[in-house]
């Protein structure tokens, strides 16, 4: 066995693990652990969106089955995020010669989601007028809000549970089963399109996404056994602060 082969196994093993516990998205948490593996970014970017696709794919069906998606918001946003990921692609790579510069997007939106994760909530806590205003966006701004996801998935693979999780709390009346179920649809749908549009360019390891998924598998059903058994305010907050850590590391070396 490789030291290469048990560092992936033992990746996915930690993120499974983590989104498990917490639900963070794959992008958030794998992405920064395969880039300080040393693995390529555009590598990265590529064969963390089919694990990701892989990871999600598993949960949509249930969600089906107890019919916990709304269709108007999953297809309104696809409207706007599907174009947005091809073009964030096509962005990565324009910059495939320039790793440290996909290094720090990486970081950058690693650092930001959390930043507004705390905004959110703290606004949520203080009952903002303005958040219940949000709640009623046009179906251009919904468009448009999937684009600007779309573009940012595209070219660093993060933000398509993260992002849309935040987007939905924001912007629709969604909340519980509909609101998981309706992120993770939509998911599914970019990823596969951002897998897709990188493997076309070479950015796909799929062996390294295969060892990663022996790691994961019982990492997910692990934390999701201990997330039962937890207090999910702070389990989620500490998961937000292990990005915001990874985002900033990545930062400091990109």
């Amino acid at each position: 066995m490789s030291p290469m082969f048990a560092n992936l196994v033992l990746a996915g093993l930690v993120v499974g693990f983590m989104i498990g516990l917490t639900g963070v998205g794959s992008g958030a948490l794998m992405a920064p652990v395969l880039l300080l593996l040393g693995i390529p970014p555009a590598t990265v970017v590529g064969s963390d969106l089919l694990f990701g696709l892989l990871t999600k794919i598993v949960g949509v069906g249930s969600h089906i089955r107890h019919r916990t998606i709304s269709s108007r918001w999953v297809w309104t946003m696809a409207i706007g995020s599907v174009p947005g990921v091809l073009l964030g692609t096509r962005i990565l790579a324009h910059f495939a010669g320039a790793p440290a510069t996909i290094k720090t997007w990486i970081g950058f939106v690693l650092v930001l989601t959390p930043i507004l994760a705390l905004i959110m909530e703290f606004a949520r806590r203080r009952d903002a007028a303005w958040v219940e205003r949000l709640r009623q966006p046009s179906a251009k701004t919904i468009v448009l809000i999937g684009f600007v996801i779309g573009i940012t998935v595209g070219a660093t693979s993060v933000g398509s549970g993260s992002l849309v999780d935040m987007a939905l709390v924001l912007f629709s009346p969604l909340s519980g089963g509909l609101l998981i179920g309706t992120g993770i649809a939509h998911a599914v749908l970019i990823t596969g399109t951002g897998a897709a549009a990188h493997l076309s360019l070479g950015n796909v390891d799929v062996a390294l996404v295969g060892q990663l998924l022996i790691g994961s598998a019982p990492g997910v059903l692990a934390g999701g056994w201990l997330a039962r058994r937890s207090k999910p305010g702070a389990v989620r907050w500490g998961a937000t602060t292990l990005v915001l850590l990874s985002g900033l590391t990545l930062l400091s070396r990109a």
